[in-house]
């Protein structure tokens, strides 16, 4: 399996949902997630293109929220896509994951409307997921060594340009 843009060469790759669920998710991300510096908003859709799994990036319950100033990665004014070891947040990814069925996972597909992280990309190798539809960063400098560990776990990854949503 290998990275895949979204061209005219693998345009059959994506999913018209995928594409649905690409514009609506940041702003699901955006109405929940309580992160400060981003929000990211994922579902994890079985073989049928069902709803098994939703999750927004934000604190653990009963924690202060980020967005109220308590957020370490604002504090130590870490930049954006760098290592994530000091970030409190539960990641919309992990979300996803942790509020599914693990029987229902099998082949599913996880979309989320960014690259995912090291940490969230162990847990996806682990699920059951086959498939991660996301949209592209380029300021997620760590992305190719993630890239390749989901590749390395036999999981296709797609890459969605963020224009393509401008598109009707």
């Amino acid at each position: 399996m290998k990275d895949q843009s979204l061209t005219d060469a693998n345009v059959g790759q994506v999913h018209r949902r995928d594409i649905k669920w690409l514009k609506v998710l940041p702003q699901v991300a955006q109405t929940f997630s309580t992160c400060a510096k981003r929000q990211y908003g994922a579902v994890i859709l079985n073989e049928d293109g069902r709803v098994i799994g939703f999750g927004y990036n934000g604190s653990p319950p009963g924690m202060k929220h980020c967005i109220d100033g308590h957020c370490p990665r604002m504090q130590q004014q870490s930049q954006s896509g760098s290592i994530y070891d000091n970030c409190i947040a539960q990641h919309a990814e992990a979300n996803a994951l942790l509020w599914s069925d693990p029987a229902q996972r099998k082949n599913a597909t996880l979309i989320v409307n960014g690259p995912p992280c090291y940490g969230c990309a162990k847990q996806i190798a682990s699920s059951g997921i086959s498939r991660v539809v996301y949209l592209s960063d380029d300021t997620y400098k760590d992305w190719h060594t993630v890239r390749s560990f989901l590749t390395n776990a036999g999981i296709q990854t797609i890459e969605v340009d963020p224009k393509i949503l401008e598109m009707k």
